[in-house]
């Protein structure tokens, strides 16, 4: 018996109503008139069998089975996209595909450089690229969702299914409010910060670096006061420009704020994160080997961050 399943349309009418939480100007969105967006979405409550919207003469608001309805939507519509253009990209001689994820907050230069090489050099590769917290990316390499990962911090552990390889290093520093006191110093010792409060990304988003974290802290006898957490780098900047604490974060994200927060070397050690992309194990295909080789090659313009090349099962 084939299900009375929802439609494209039914979805992206929810969608914009959901995220617009107005009928007026969800309509707007979709160019389609109030009347025909309502029968949509009762359509769509009618197939499923819930409410997905509560409405009154002020405002709308999401029921609880919309608000997880809403995650799966855009999802199921984001994927639509995806094979769409993967199809019209077939249609042009991009015969093969590659699924990457990396962190946002650490996308540089350099990566994106490794990224255009790569499609250069592989012109019938269709590339998607998507942002997603480490633990999230190491999931989807598992379930088999992703070719290969930017992830970061490397784990302690490496999954039998999994390879690594360590293509490159750079400092971590603290990342201070303005008007800290130590915001003027060329250098801090982490000792000398113990008692503050901290903001760090949150240990579900990337436990390898917040382990890292931890080693640091017990190295210098102390256990860091958390006092904010957020999966995304730059919500972790916002809060230290705000003053509501202060945090440690790879060299790097000093280009993802301009203003309310400086960024001090740490004093007296070596702290550094190394950048680890990450791949099934066994056979993987041609296309990322050939990734590998160009993470691993030097990097002319910053010969003192040349990438480590080591290649751990």
């Amino acid at each position: 018996m084939r299900m009375n399943r929802p439609t494209v349309h039914e979805l992206e009418c929810f969608q914009a109503t959901a995220e617009e939480l107005n009928f007026s100007r969800a309509a707007k969105r979709l160019n389609l008139s109030q009347p025909a967006l309502s029968r949509q979405i009762r359509s769509l409550e009618d197939k499923l069998g819930v409410h997905l919207l509560v409405r009154s003469t002020r405002r709308v608001t999401l029921t609880n089975a919309g608000a997880l309805y809403l995650e799966d939507a855009r999802t199921l519509l984001t994927r639509l996209d995806h094979a769409t253009d993967a199809a019209r990209r077939t249609s042009k001689g991009e015969t093969t595909r590659l699924r990457l994820a990396f962190v946002g907050a650490l996308l540089d230069d350099r990566l994106i450089r490794v990224l255009r090489d790569f499609r250069r050099s592989h012109v019938r590769c269709q590339v998607h690229l998507t942002d997603l917290p480490p633990a999230r990316q190491l999931e989807a390499l598992r379930a088999g969702e992703l070719d290969g990962g930017f992830v970061g911090a490397p784990p302690d552990r490496i999954d039998p299914g999994l390879r690594t390889v360590l293509w490159r290093s750079e400092p971590l520093v603290l990342a201070l409010p303005v008007a800290h006191r130590f915001a003027r110093e060329k250098s801090v010792r982490l000792a000398n910060v113990r008692d503050d409060g901290w903001v760090m990304v949150s240990r579900d988003a990337a436990p390898a670096f917040r382990r890292q974290f931890d080693r640091f802290c017990a190295s210098e006898k102390f256990r860091a006061r958390i006092v904010h957490e957020s999966e995304r780098v730059s919500a972790v900047l916002t809060m230290v420009a705000a003053e509501q604490g202060i945090s440690l974060l790879p060299k790097g994200v000093s280009r993802l704020i301009a203003n309310g927060v400086r960024f001090v070397a740490l004093a007296g050690r070596t702290a550094r994160l190394d950048h680890t992309f990450a791949f099934a194990a066994g056979r993987p295909p041609p296309e990322i080997e050939d990734l590998v080789a160009l993470l691993s090659r030097p990097d002319p313009p910053c010969p003192r961050q040349r990438p480590r090349s080591t290649i751990t099962d």
